[in-house]
């Protein structure tokens, strides 16, 4: 029997970068103004506006927000300036950077941290540097941020020679990233088995979800839709969904798939594109798991799991203890971890009750 070759291919993502809120200072900011409202933002999103710590002065500049009073000689608690990002509900923010033009008086402050913090948790420092000249300069950092909570970002700098030296933000600071979705896809998986196509993906929430196409093509340019499967509208738990193509090929054709994901609104996005080849006497017994990487429940798919004995060892090859439903029919089962694991690496085991057919895979708990 000639073995199952699978090829899963995440070619690209159509998901489009852009800026995500950006905060423009024009001659109507005198610099000594309270705070600074946010310019132009992405519509799920809430934005704060800018402000200062309880460290720092107010400090006239036309055009810019500035401060006087950055005298600490190392980083001080309460001299910064800071912002907040909020995704709407059921949305996730994806960061990827942050940029801005900074100022500092001859005998301002000559280092600088910014930092970031999720859900008033812990910051997370992504630049640090020092600061020199008396001419407007450009700071610009690079991360990679996925969450659905809020985002503080704060900008410290210390070290000015004088209490009346200054730092200001002028021209513009911009935070990068994808625009929020309203669908977290987490896992998109394909897989051939008897005469046909298994797809299988999972998203951790949604929001105004009508649902998914299913887009087919043997060439990854030129899609064709093949099915649509709906999705459950507005939901903050994980979903799992499949759909079985069995108009496919057996002579060892590569068929290429992608999800079009489209919301009540009208709006669409589409997902990466995976890549499954079909060959003759494939091994229809083959399982798989889905969505993997999870949080330590997921679905074990194969033709016939009726009676099969499924273990799952953790990174010290300890037995987990696992609630298995098996009201899904013979094809799926329902797994889900008997207590919260911890995150890491796991091995689940597959064996047919008559000991002859044995899978193993490597399952990812996050």
């Amino acid at each position: 029997m000639k073995k199952l070759l699978l090829v899963l291919l995440e070619l690209y993502s159509l998901t489009s970068f852009a800026q995500v809120e950006t905060y423009t200072f024009s001659s109507s900011d005198p610099g000594n103004q309270a705070s600074k409202a946010v310019t132009s933002k992405d519509a799920n999103i809430t934005s704060s506006d800018i402000t200062r710590g309880a460290g720092i002065t107010p400090a006239s500049a036309t055009s810019s927000i500035n401060a006087s009073g950055w005298i600490s000689t190392t980083q001080d608690a309460n001299d910064y300036y800071e912002f907040t990002l909020t995704p709407n509900s059921g949305y996730q923010l994806n960061l990827t950077g942050l940029s801005l033009t900074e100022r500092r008086s001859n005998s301002g402050p000559t280092n600088y941290l910014i930092a970031y913090s999720i859900g008033g948790g812990a910051e997370v420092p992504v630049s640090t540097g020092t600061l020199s000249g008396t001419v407007d300069a450009a700071i610009s950092t690079s991360f990679s941020v996925h969450t659905a909570q809020p985002i503080r970002f704060r900008i410290y700098a210390w070290g000015a020679s004088s209490a009346a030296g200054t730092l200001r933000l002028d021209q513009s600071l911009t935070v990068n990233g994808a625009a929020p979705l309203p669908v977290k896809l987490i896992s998109f998986t394909g897989q051939s088995s008897n005469k046909s196509v298994i797809l299988n993906w999972a998203t951790s929430w949604e929001e105004k979800n009508e649902g998914f196409e299913i887009l087919r093509s043997t060439t990854a340019t030129s899609f064709e839709k093949i099915g649509f499967v709906k999705g459950q509208a507005t939901t903050q738990g994980l979903s799992v969904y499949s759909f079985t193509d069995t108009n496919v090929d057996e002579s060892s054709q590569l068929y290429y798939y992608q999800l079009r994901q489209r919301d009540t609104g009208g709006g669409s996005e589409l997902s990466n594109i995976i890549a499954v080849r079909v060959q003759p006497g494939s091994d229809e017994r083959t399982a798989f798991v889905y969505p993997n990487p999870n949080q330590g429940s997921f679905i074990l798919s194969a033709n016939d799991l009726a009676a099969s004995i499924i273990t799952l060892y953790n990174p010290s090859g300890i037995e987990v203890p696992l609630t298995i439903d098996r009201n899904q029919g013979r094809a799926k089962l329902s797994i889900v971890a008997g207590e919260p694991i911890p995150t890491g690496m796991y091995l689940l085991t597959l064996l047919s009750s008559d000991g002859v057919y044995k899978q193993s895979f490597k399952v990812i708990v996050q």
